[in-house]
């Protein structure tokens, strides 16, 4: 069964955080991988369902830390891509 999937644009940093902070699914990694390279923006897309329990992994290691810069980098992260999963649109200048 093939489950929906949406193009989310990342920016260099939010893949790292991903890769990082998010546990992200094999089919995840390996397109976060792929523009590993890559400065710029990048199109990825993430099925919905695995897009779920990213946006979770990444709550949870926002909840381990004890605030900070990179804890308030993780949650506009997990804003976004809640967002994304709520409108179906991943696009960074849409919101």
């Amino acid at each position: 069964m093939d489950r929906e999937a949406i193009d989310i644009e990342l920016t260099a940093e939010e893949r790292a955080l991903i890769l990082r902070y998010g546990y992200p699914f094999d089919g995840i990694k390996k397109s976060l991988n792929a523009c590993r390279d890559s400065k710029g923006i990048e199109t990825v897309p993430i099925d919905t369902f695995e897009l779920e329990r990213l946006i979770g992994d990444l709550s949870i290691s926002v909840n381990d830390m004890e605030g900070g810069a990179l804890q308030h980098r993780l949650l506009d992260l997990c804003d976004r891509l809640e967002a994304a999963e709520r409108y179906g649109n991943g696009q960074l200048d849409w919101i």
